[in-house]
């Protein structure tokens, strides 16, 4: 596989081989929605970690026919959008693939998933020129081979994702096997920092300078390495997180961004949502996530 090839296969968003996809996206409204909390994975090092019966009471399961109609109403009133799922698992949310497959004619699509549920339905269904995957690999709960015929048979389909792989400490000496194992494929992988506590250590600001210098050519841009990795105050820059991009939880309660989630601006549900109108400045401390990428750029 050349290097171009690869660049049309992933679109994972993380990496420099997204660039093109980000510039694209980044000329509509983006959101990401945490479809719901609740997952049939249990990884020591997600956010929800303990926590996934607490985070359960936000579930919203509307009808799917009123969940349909919320985008369409968007759609209506800002034109075609870029919507991304992440979770929990969006892929075991009820009647997800209806859902993607009536939204897909109005928005762009990108799923985060680790693929245990029905891809092959999720392949035959839904258009790969309107939807893509960010494909999440956890060793500790899937194995390799059947997680590695699930990505070819969507690439088999025409879809496009590349692999998340997660440096958590006790991971860190795979991280080039599991690099040359998906390059066999002709699937390209990426590296997400982890943000947690692990031995009592805090991260990522306990990476070792040794550690630090192997993520970084897997980590993409040098933005991210920046904000992602050695987490760069954002506190006072002016970002269009609330603008042209929002956080939505599963309860529909819309924020700026991760960071900002105990700072609502609305819901999704309410007919009257309305986003800013102009850049504001950010409140918090730091980026874990890529939301940095809405930090107007001059300020960056």
């Amino acid at each position: 596989m050349t290097q171009e090839q690869e660049k049309t296969k992933c679109a994972c968003g993380r990496c420099a081989q997204c660039e093109t996809t980000q510039t694209q996206n980044k000329e509509k409204i983006n959101f990401v929605w945490d479809t719901h909390y609740r997952c049939n994975f249990r990884c020591p090092y997600c956010w929800f970690d303990k926590q996934w019966e607490n985070m359960d009471s936000q579930n919203v399961y509307p009808p799917i026919n009123e969940l349909i109609d919320v985008w369409k109403r968007i759609y209506d009133k800002h034109g075609e959008c870029h919507l991304m799922l992440t979770g929990g698992e969006p892929i075991i949310y009820p009647n997800i693939i209806e859902f993607l497959e009536a939204v897909q004619k109005w928005h762009t699509i990108k799923v985060t998933s680790q693929l245990s549920g029905d891809m092959y339905t999720f392949a035959r269904r839904l258009d790969p020129s309107r939807v893509v995957l960010d494909m999440n690999f956890h060793p500790l709960e899937t194995k390799e081979e059947p997680f590695i015929r699930k990505v070819l048979t969507l690439y088999k389909y025409g879809f496009k994702g590349g692999v998340c792989y997660l440096a958590y400490p006790p991971q860190m000496d795979k991280i080039q096997h599991y690099y040359d194992l998906f390059k066999k494929h002709g699937i390209p992988l990426a590296l997400a920092a982890f943000w947690g506590t692990y031995n009592g250590k805090k991260y990522p600001e306990s990476y070792n300078d040794e550690e630090r210098e192997m993520m970084k050519p897997y980590l993409g841009d040098l933005d991210r390495v920046k904000y992602h990795l050695e987490g760069r105050k954002t506190k006072g820059k002016l970002c269009r997180a609330g603008q042209i991009y929002a956080s939505i939880k599963a309860n529909g309660t819309v924020t700026r961004c991760g960071p900002l989630s105990h700072e609502p601006i609305g819901n999704i549900f309410d007919p009257n949502f309305q986003l800013f109108d102009k850049p504001m400045p950010c409140t918090a401390n730091i980026c874990p996530n890529d939301e940095y990428k809405w930090i107007v750029d001059e300020q960056r």
